[in-house]
């Protein structure tokens, strides 16, 4: 029983460290625009289906896929900002949520057409395998991903404090009128948030395709995790939105270990819930 935990332990942290990459584009859209995108899981979809495009039509390995779907991410983040979201801006929720549910709507259908509704996924990753310690194993395809989750959120760390582009979007994200006197352009700083949000979807798809496989439905798992995630985390604390990734991702794994694994998500929304009623704040968001 105590081996059984402990693995899940580390498996859960793991696959946390990854969630917690996928939320943070989902917390910085939501923390600097004010942007409520139910989408934001299909891009995660969408990354992975990319990948597997990628590395199917130039023999590549899946973590290597995000030198170019990042990129193509990133613009397909831009071009939606400014064909929708950009339309939505400062208009009642009801018509943001109405937008990005639509545009959910519409990835699924395009991934169904494209891709079909079969399961896809890459053959062979040569980060497959394992690092035995002891009792316990340390799938390398789920370290890897998380040594690059942590790599990534540690770069957009150092992008938010140090640039001048990031200080732009934590000004827009304290008070967009006073940043806006202050000579910050809030359309080109949006438009910058939404599609590194995307982008990083790409670099999570990219990762989670070197040891699982997508569908069309995908996204509702994806999206529903990264909310829980953020909401755990609260607004303006990535220490915290990694905290909560693996508290969500050690839920996950003991459900599977020690109930069902088809009650995977159980944990995780009772914790979801048990944190909303007792902190509507979340865990470490700023006051």
């Amino acid at each position: 029983m105590i081996e059984t935990a402990t693995q899940s332990v580390i498996t859960g942290t793991m696959m946390g460290i990854i969630y917690a990459l996928i939320a943070l584009g989902l917390s910085i859209i939501f923390g600097v625009m004010n942007v409520v995108n139910f989408a934001h899981g299909d891009f995660v979809m969408l990354a992975m289906y990319l990948s597997f495009t990628v590395g199917t039509l130039f023999a590549w390995d899946a973590v290597i896929t995000p030198v170019i779907t990042v990129p193509l991410l990133f613009v397909f983040g831009l071009i939606t900002y400014y064909l929708l979201i950009d339309r939505t801006l400062r208009q009642m929720y009801v018509v943001q949520l109405a937008v990005t549910v639509g545009l959910q709507i519409l990835m699924r259908s395009a991934a169904l057409i494209i891709w079909q509704a079969q399961p896809r996924a890459l053959q062979y990753s040569f980060i497959q395998g394992n690092i035995e310690i002891g009792p316990y194993s340390i799938l390398t395809s789920r370290l890897v991903g998380a040594v690059v989750s942590l790599i990534f959120i540690g770069g957009i760390a150092y992008f938010l404090n140090k640039t001048w582009s990031g200080k732009a979007m934590r000004a827009a994200s304290d008070d967009l009128d006073v940043a806006s006197l202050m000579g910050v352009n809030y359309h080109r700083t949006y438009a910058l948030t939404f599609a590194i949000g995307a982008a990083l979807t790409a670099v999570a798809g990219g990762l989670l395709m070197s040891f699982q496989q997508t569908d069309p439905q995908g996204g509702v798992r994806f999206g529903l995790l990264s909310w829980c995630v953020l909401a755990l985390a609260g607004l303006g604390s990535l220490p915290g939105l990694i905290v909560s990734g693996i508290i969500v991702g050690i839920a996950e794994t003991f459900a599977i270990s020690f109930i069902d694994p088809r009650a995977r998500l159980l944990a995780v929304y009772a914790i979801f819930i048990l944190v909303l009623w007792l902190r509507p704040r979340g865990l470490f968001g700023r006051k």
